[in-house]
């Protein structure tokens, strides 16, 4: 015989090999691919563009456009992957005043909050030249020369940017929507930042973008932008922040907007704190004026100086952003822990760095101490619903203070994904004003943006529900550990079910046939024998007779374990008495009374019970007729479910029993009843007869019997632990 070869089977695994490494190359390549050559127009969701990461600014979603409504130097919001290589951007710029420079950012890594704070290159429009501008940040800024802006740069004009990063190339546009003016600006630098994130970014000004897309890029695209350029630069000047300064100084003031007041004004209405207007009249006549930062601009105007904050409202104003300095003018209103200025007007100084929070408890914030000024604090959050069409309201709880947040002049859904009972820390304007908190909570939190809110720990796994869910899960776990024990139990039975079978068979194939066939032998020889008349032939005859009576009763022995082992032979339990009986009769004749009885409602016996007790009360019964002599003998089954009890009684001498003194036979009986798990009981005494009694419990004897008695007593404790709870 040849010896199979394992070629084949080599070949198999081989291929199998090839097949999942050139899955992973193709998955390798897609993915490298996906992360290095990025394809999107990004969408305006979850109120800031989609995936980015803020560091500093307060960043929004208005009117499907990017907003930051804040002055800060440096402002970013990031998005996308480190290893995007050679793409183009796009995106379409506003400014909201007259100052500052916004743009975008591409090839940014390592991003900190704080001006230049990132790795990468900055392409924007500069107020304070009318230019546009190309840059190198490497916590440090260098910039090409600047190229000037047809028209010049103005707020509330839209501006096109188009960048094009292929290798160490990078060329930039600039057009002027309204009057298709262009600009171009292109630069090549060694070393490079070979790949990065793309972002927005804002000096000084606040601004808006839309229509923001990245798509991959090849040098032809960079060649048709190049090739409007003067002239190809390099990142060179100037070298330091002062220098930038120096070159580049914003202005003071800003137009017709900002008029400060005369000196016969100024002597007329001196400057005041938010400290000094709790104590004036609440009556005032004559207009009071103060100056301080903006901390809150969406929907309402607060101020805040070093002494708190103040509510502003009905005033005329220009567009102001968070952390502009400003002078209110107008007339006073005491409030009761901060005041009001209504009417008059608000002019616009400069523009300034955003104030940064106060750090409070919810205690603190609800005593009034804070009101109208920007805080932070931390608290859990415990519900999200919406208060009007623009407005969302967040309510938590510190330390068993209820407080809210609102989050003003957002799209609806605007707020990031939030999970109740989760930690947050939320920075905003504290304001006790019963017609913002609606009487509902002590205070409420004005939040700027979605920027203001911070995810310090998720909610915990342990909640009511998820706890009932463990709980189902582990019962039906020990259901299903408990299923498989019965059924590994029901193999094992039916393995030795076979196993009693083939047993069964054996013992009718021989020795039960074996005997069948020797008894119709010697019944064959005692009928000859039985025809001649000779006295030593009805010897030999009577000798035969008792041979042949011993064969039978073998035979009825073998017939009854062949029964016993036999699963599927008839169920001799409701025989069990009639056999116990018959036994009886067999040893003692006709010289007894017998009497049988079954108590209560028969039920279905498994064989291995059976068994025991028919050989317990045949041993009873055997020892009653060799020893006790009695004249009467009771045999009684009583059924009381799930328990079964033989006794087998008799009117004999009986006898002085103890468990030192019992005999093989008497530890025969104990013994049997001890496999089946019952227990035995012997009364007797000289002249009073014997009693013996076994009481076993019947046990289910099917699998789906014994999971329904499981599971029935799991409930039933369950029921009462509930109860009980």
């Amino acid at each position: 015989m040849s010896r199979p070869t394992v070629l084949p089977r080599t070949v198999f695994y081989l291929a199998i090999a090839a097949l999942v490494l050139l899955c992973g190359v193709f998955g390798w390549f897609y993915w490298s691919r996906a992360n290095s050559s990025p394809n999107h127009i990004y969408q305006l969701r979850d109120g800031k563009l989609e995936g980015s990461q803020a560091y500093g600014g307060t960043w929004g979603v208005v009117d499907d456009a990017v907003r930051n409504n804040s002055d800060e130097r440096g402002a970013k919001l990031v998005t996308g992957s480190e290893k995007w290589k050679d793409y183009t951007l796009t995106a379409d710029l506003k400014f909201d005043g007259e100052h500052g420079d916004m743009g975008v950012i591409v090839r940014s890594t390592d991003e900190e909050e704080g001006v230049d704070a990132y790795n990468g290159y900055y392409i924007g429009l500069r107020t304070t030249d009318a230019t546009l501008i190309l840059g190198r940040s490497d916590y440090g800024w260098i910039e090409a020369r600047p190229v000037p802006m047809p028209g010049g740069v103005h707020a509330g004009v839209w501006y096109r940017l188009v960048v094009t990063a292929v290798g160490c190339r990078i060329a930039a546009s600039s057009q002027n929507l309204s009057t298709m003016q262009t600009a171009w600006i292109a630069v090549e630098e060694q070393p490079c930042a070979a790949a990065g994130r793309i972002g927005l970014r804002s000096l000084a000004t606040g601004g808006l973008w839309k229509n923001i897309g990245v798509k991959p890029a090849a040098l032809s695209d960079y060649l048709a932008l190049s090739s409007h350029a003067a002239a190809v630069g390099h990142p060179e000047f100037p070298k330091r922040e002062a220098d930038y300064n120096r070159i580049f100084r914003f202005s003071p003031s800003y137009g017709a907007a900002v008029q400060l007041p005369g000196p016969a004004e100024a002597s007329s209405r001196p400057l005041l704190h938010t400290g000094d207007l709790q104590d004036l009249p609440r009556h005032q006549d004559r207009p009071v004026s103060l100056r301080g930062v903006v901390t809150y601009a969406t929907r309402d105007l607060y101020v805040q100086d070093a002494e708190g904050g103040v509510f502003v409202t009905g005033a005329r104003m220009p567009l102001l952003n968070v952390g502009d300095e400003v002078e209110v003018t107008g007339y006073t209103q005491p409030g009761l822990y901060s005041s009001t200025i209504r009417g008059g007007i608000v002019k616009l100084l400069w523009g300034g760095t955003p104030t940064p929070p106060i750090a409070v408890t919810a205690l603190q914030a609800a005593s009034g101490a804070y009101d109208a000024r920007f805080v932070e604090l931390e608290g859990r959050l415990t519900g999200i619903r919406q208060s009007e069409p623009n407005v969302q309201v967040l309510q938590f709880v510190q330390g068993g203070q209820p407080f809210s947040a609102l989050y003003v002049n957002q799209p609806s859904g605007s707020l990031p994904q939030l999970e109740v009972n989760s930690i947050l820390r939320i920075r905003g304007v504290c304001v006790l004003d019963r017609k913002v908190t609606r009487e509902i909570t002590p205070f409420a939190i004005l939040l700027r943006s979605n920027d203001d809110i911070e995810t310090i720990a998720p909610p915990p796994w342990w909640t009511p529900v998820h706890i009932v869910m463990l709980f189902i899960a582990l019962i039906g776990l020990a259901l299903l550990i408990q299923l498989i024990y019965f059924r590994i139990q029901a193999w094992q039975a039916n393995a030795i079910t076979q196993e009693r079978e083939r047993l069964a068979h054996d013992i009718h194939d021989t020795m039960a046939q074996s005997f069948a066939g020797v008894g119709y032998q010697i019944q064959g020889i005692r009928s000859g024998v039985q025809r001649k008349d000779h006295p030593e032939f009805r010897h030999i005859a009577d000798q035969l007779d008792v041979a042949y009576q011993l064969v039978r009763k073998s035979h009825e022995e073998a017939s009854r374990t062949i029964a016993m082992l036999n699963v599927s032979a008839p169920d001799m339990q409701n025989e069990l008495v009639e056999s116990l009986a018959s036994t009886a009769r067999k040893i003692a004749g006709d010289h007894i009374d017998t009497e049988t009885a079954i108590e209560g409602t028969p039920f279905r016996l498994n064989l291995r019970l059976a068994n025991a007790l028919l050989h317990i009360g045949q041993e009873a019964i055997t020892n009653a007729m060799s020893h006790a002599n009695p004249t009467a003998l009771a045999i009684t089954l009583r059924y009381h479910e799930p328990n079964v009890e033989l006794i087998v009684e008799d009117n004999g001498g009986g006898f002085n029993y103890s468990r030192e003194t019992a005999g093989f036979g008497i530890m025969g009986m104990q013994k049997r009843a001890q496999s089946v798990g019952g227990q035995l009981q012997i009364a007797s005494a000289p002249g009073k007869g014997t009693r013996v009694s076994v009481t076993a419990i019947s046990r289910p004897t099917t699998l789906r019997a014994r999971v329904a008695a499981t599971a029935a007593e799991r409930f039933h404790i369950l029921a009462k632990w509930l109860r009980a709870a």
